[in-house]
């Protein structure tokens, strides 16, 4: 372990892993980029993404996972949403490294899901990957708002949650630090919205790096209520 932790902090310094140390420190953990980068499209494709389809990756950072779906998709397919600035900079010099400005991937910076800056865009697929535990019920209310106008009518949103036994809710240090959404209060929020929750396993279920303990994130897809995408 101890040689583990020093082989990261000489990346920061070593020439030609600096710029990799600064990509996984914005979204860690260190150590993970290329799993977790097959992992975000494994995840999506397992679920019915395809080359056709359009994907809205929310926070989508500094493209993690968006480098893998914007090669995957086609031509205009791939939009990619983030509240940081310094983030979707840094998204955008991913793009032109990558050699992927010919798949015109939109990458924005907004506070407000996409509302303010996609006019009438709508999507096949909406993907927000380990940022849920983040929003209250305030703006779950509003991302569920913004779903149901933009989700194609057989179109899935895909996200997860922390575990009901993670430990910042088990820890008695931080309280309060994450939002605990469970099955039933997203399927209450959700019906609000005129969408449908079911429960998809955990994320470790598409080869979410095992040392990680997110693995056990419960997966959650939504979809419009009464949907071909609706089980049942």
């Amino acid at each position: 372990m101890r040689a583990r932790r020093e082989l990261y902090g000489l990346r920061a310094f070593v020439p030609g892993l600096r710029e990799r140390h600064r990509l996984e420190a914005m979204v860690g953990p260190l150590g993970y980029w290329n799993q977790l980068r097959r992992y975000h499209l494994r995840l999506l494709c397992a679920n019915g993404l395809r080359p056709g389809h359009t994907l809205l990756d929310i926070g989508c950072g500094p493209l993690q996972g968006g480098i893998a779906f914007i090669r995957y998709l086609n031509r205009g397919g791939y939009t990619g949403i983030d509240i940081d600035p310094v983030r979707v900079d840094t998204a955008r010099s991913q793009i032109a490294q990558h050699k992927l400005a010919g798949k015109e991937p939109r990458v924005f910076v907004s506070s407000s899901f996409g509302d303010d800056e996609l006019e009438d865009s709508t999507f096949d697929y909406v993907w927000a990957s380990q940022i849920l535990y983040y929003f209250g019920a305030a703006a779950m209310a509003r991302l569920f708002a913004m779903t149901q106008r933009r989700l194609k009518r057989d179109g899935k949103f895909l996200g997860d949650t922390f575990a009901p036994d993670h430990y910042e809710f088990t820890n008695p240090e931080h309280p309060g630090r994450y939002v605990r959404h469970t099955y039933e209060s997203l399927s209450t929020l959700a019906a609000q919205h005129g969408l449908a929750v079911r429960r998809l396993g955990i994320i470790g279920d598409y080869e979410y790096p095992k040392r990680l303990s997110l693995r056990t994130n419960p997966l959650f897809e939504v979809t419009h209520a009464g949907s071909a995408a609706t089980p049942g």
